[in-house]
Parts: structure tokens; C-alpha cells; sequence
């Protein structure tokens, strides 16, 4: 509905957590935006002492999700 009034990107923002969510989005919106799984990964490296690379691939899964 936002597309058909505005010229303006539309980026959708809330409930992105995983690679499908951000390819099902990818979409219907110009862009995602991504913020509490990022924050949630970085908390559970500091609580877990998993791996920072660990941020890094899930930034990639969900950037693939948009280009494939």
C-alpha cells in the first residue's frame, strides 16, 4: 500500500531474524533492516564465548537470502 502512494524505498524492519524472513521481505520491501538478531548474536557471544565470525555469517545468510 506504502508503494502505491510513494516513490520513496520502503524498507521493512520488524521480525527479521532468519535468511527466509529477510528473502520473503526482500521481496515485497526495497530493503530490510536488521537489528535485534544482530544484537541477540552479539549478546550470546558474550555469554556463550561462541565465535565473533558467528555475527559475520549470519549477516551473510541473511544478505544472500536477498540476492538469491
Amino acid at each position: 500500500m506504502i508503494k502505491a502512494v510513494s516513490d520513496l524505498p520502503v524498507a521493512i524492519g520488524f521480525g527479521i531474524k532468519t535468511p527466509e524472513d529477510a528473502g520473503i521481505m526482500g521481496k515485497i520491501g526495497d530493503g530490510v533492516v536488521v537489528g535485534s538478531a544482530i544484537v541477540d548474536k552479539i549478546k550470546d557471544i558474550g555469554n556463550n564465548g561462541e565465535n565473533k565470525r558467528d555475527v559475520v555469517e549470519l549477516v551473510r545468510s541473511l544478505s544472500k537470502a536477498l540476492k538469491g
